[in-house]
């Protein structure tokens, strides 16, 4: 999987191929700060906190800080297939399956996207391996 080929996606392909790319080079700080609203919100079912999920973060700040934790109890993520992948001039949905060194995950994200960065990012997953 390219994500760095721009040029021939959609707005919203090119949006999420920005994240993944991110998320590749473990570059959390610039994925939040460059994709995320200020105020923007995650709902998230990964068990990998103090607290059981569903786990809301709120701001900048903590979404810094829960993916960073995220991307630390993952390690590598190999992507497998991009699925069900949807995107409006507001909105971004897709279904993945990825694996990892806690296993093998198919995953889905809905991102509402307020003036070009994610507001409110809904998350889903289920292990299969």
């Amino acid at each position: 999987m390219d994500v760095t080929n721009y040029e021939e996606a959609s707005e919203t392909r090119k949006f999420y191929e920005k994240q993944m790319d991110y998320i590749l080079r473990n570059d959390v700080d610039g994925m939040i700060d460059n994709q995320y609203a200020e105020d923007g919100v995650l709902i998230s079912p990964f068990d990998m906190l103090d607290t059981p999920p569903p786990h809301i973060v709120r701001g900048r700040p903590a979404l810094k800080e829960f993916f960073k934790k995220y991307l630390a109890w993952h390690g590598s993520i190999q992507v497998e297939s991009i699925d069900q992948f949807a995107g409006t001039d507001e909105s971004v949905f897709f279904q993945a399956t990825f694996t990892s060194q806690t296993g093998r995950w198919v995953v889905g994200d809905g991102w509402y996207l307020r003036h070009g960065k994610i507001a409110v990012h809904y998350s889903f997953a289920h292990k299969t391996g």
